[in-house]
């Protein structure tokens, strides 16, 4: 899925720390976590709510375990709205984790429940146009800004 992407590959030894998200884009409006795939999903979703100027902050999770606690209650507590991002199903996934931890720890602190974009609720197909439909993109994360994306 990632065979397409194209972008800069650093020079000598690159070594991406476990455990340790990173900011991909700072914003103040909303906080979009996103992991693997769902990157590009994201950043995408972030420059078009740019467009409605509504400013995202993406937030790589980088690695799922251990989990960067810390960095993803730190944006929520910065923006004061999440939508988690992911490729699979809604339950028992690593999004239903994170929106666990943001309800449990920084609910004092969000304007709105957490929301979620995740794959459609039907077996992954391998056509072109159903897999498109099936999956999060940056069209369904940016225009519900906020809403379920199914």
């Amino acid at each position: 899925m990632l065979y397409n992407l194209k972008g800069d590959v650093p020079d000598g030894e690159h070594i991406v720390p476990i455990g340790q998200a990173e900011i991909k884009r700072e914003g103040n409006d909303v906080t979009l976590v996103c992991h693997s795939k769902t990157l590009t999903v994201a950043q995408k979703a972030a420059d078009q709510l740019a467009e409605q100027n509504i400013s995202a902050e993406v937030l790589d999770l980088r690695s799922l375990r251990p989990l960067d606690e810390a960095a993803i209650l730190g944006s929520v507590r910065k923006t004061n709205r999440a939508v988690v991002v992911e490729e699979g199903w809604p339950h028992v996934g690593i999004g239903a984790q994170v929106v666990d931890l943001i309800q449990r720890d920084a609910f004092d602190d969000l304007d709105a429940p957490v929301q979620r974009c995740y794959a459609g609720r039907c077996p992954h197909a391998y056509n072109k146009h159903l897999e498109r439909a099936a999956k999060a993109s940056p069209e369904k994360l940016s225009r519900r800004h906020g809403r379920f994306c199914t």
